[in-house]
């Protein structure tokens, strides 16, 4: 699940994420609203939400960092860096972290679907 982030303690207390974050070896892919795709050098490849309300950030990853502790993993941070350094994405647009709004769902990526339900369209 999506949970609060703090860039800004993890980059105050030296944290190993926020030391090991390079957003000029990464390749990073802007999908959806919210969704990142990180690749890191050696290949890996890694998926992550972002955003930010009010200047608080919220977001997960699918790396194993991520779920065995209480900060940013290196991948967020590293999404987080390239918006500070102005960098740009696979497609050459700024990196940016959008806000949440109202509408925003925050569902458990990793949900299971047992079918797949329908909004009442046309039956045939």
């Amino acid at each position: 699940m999506p949970r609060q982030l703090d860039f800004e303690a993890e980059r105050d207390r030296g944290g190993d994420s926020w030391e090991r974050a390079d957003p000029r070896a990464a390749l990073i892919e802007q999908f959806g609203r919210y969704g990142y795709r990180v690749t890191l050098p050696g290949g890996s490849v890694h998926h992550l939400a972002l955003g930010h309300d009010s200047g608080a950030y919220e977001g997960r990853c699918d790396c194993r960092g991520f779920e065995y502790q209480d900060g940013p993993c290196a991948h967020l941070c590293t999404v987080r860096k390239a918006v500070d350094l102005a960098l740009t994405d696979d497609q050459d647009q700024p990196v940016s972290i959008q806000p949440m709004t109202d509408e925003t769902i925050r569902v458990d990526p990793d949900a299971q679907v047992d079918r797949v339900r329908t909004d009442g369209g046309v039956r045939r």
